[in-house]
């Protein structure tokens, strides 16, 4: 297992999909601080008589974005279709060029090869999260001036959004060693999310409750809570729940997916 996990992690950090996604998402997290800059400064050069009228149309002023809001808004960001991207590059590269023979062929079985794989990619992934979260901090500040406080739960929080991020890992990862080819793969990863979320947003349509909502209930929609500066110790602990199920439960699909593909 070990000569097997330094194989994997040797491959992992010789990647340049590894590096090529980490710089996008760089450049992806640099857009939007300024487009948050530009807008902010728009918003915040209007008259108050003005202001009074664009809140009737749903436009309200913007909070002076921060290095902690920077920060923890790289969950609900582009960030995890750049992911989506990295591990389904990563992933298939030895099935598409049939190099995981070559493995197979020195007596590894198909468990350690899934296992020595989920955990490269996670790293990979963790590394990306890591180069955004100091690229946040140093942004927020440069851009903005301001380190920014704490809000209610606020590294409790953060942690739930990382957790929420190995969910969606977990998730890319079973999609990518199921099929095994990078397109499809991509295309699954990126689409399919979103089509979970079309469907809880008819689901909520369907309901037409008023305390009810399912997005809430998915990974997407957790994180886009946890953004929120002030965040309730229930919300944490039902994105730490909503996580743990999603872990469990897109691991042992990819678990047994890969096992029946090799059978």
């Amino acid at each position: 297992m070990n000569k097997l996990l330094k194989l994997e992690f040797r491959r992992l950090f010789m990647s340049k999909a590894l590096y090529i996604c980490t710089a996008i998402s760089l450049v992806m997290l640099l857009i939007s601080a300024f487009t948050s800059k530009l807008l902010y400064e728009a918003l915040s050069s209007i008259e108050p008589e003005d202001m009074e009228g664009m809140a009737q149309l749903g436009v309200t002023a913007l909070d002076l974005p921060t290095s902690l809001s920077l920060l923890k808004g790289i969950g609900s960001s582009s960030l995890t279709l750049i992911l989506a991207v990295f591990i389904a590059l990563f992933v298939t590269e030895e099935y598409t060029g049939d190099i995981i023979k070559n493995i197979y062929a020195k007596g590894y079985s198909r468990d350690l090869v899934f296992f020595s794989k989920y955990l490269s990619s996670l790293t990979g992934s963790l590394f990306i999260v890591l180069a955004d979260a100091v690229f946040s901090i140093i942004l927020g500040k440069a851009l903005f001036g301001e380190f920014g406080t704490m809000g209610k739960n606020y590294i409790s929080s953060f942690i739930a959004i990382l957790f929420l991020i190995v969910s969606y890992d977990t998730l890319y990862f079973a999609i990518s060693i199921s099929m095994r080819k990078t397109g499809g793969s991509i295309a699954i990863s990126i689409f399919g999310p979103i089509v979970i979320n079309l469907l809880l947003n008819l689901g909520n349509a369907i309901s037409k409750s008023e305390t009810v909502d399912l997005t809430e209930y998915w990974i997407a929609g957790r994180l886009t809570i946890l953004s929120y500066a002030e965040v309730s110790n229930k919300a944490v602990w039902l994105s730490f729940l909503v996580g743990g199920i999603a872990l469990l439960a897109f691991g042992a699909a990819g678990f047994f997916l890969n096992r029946k593909r090799e059978s």
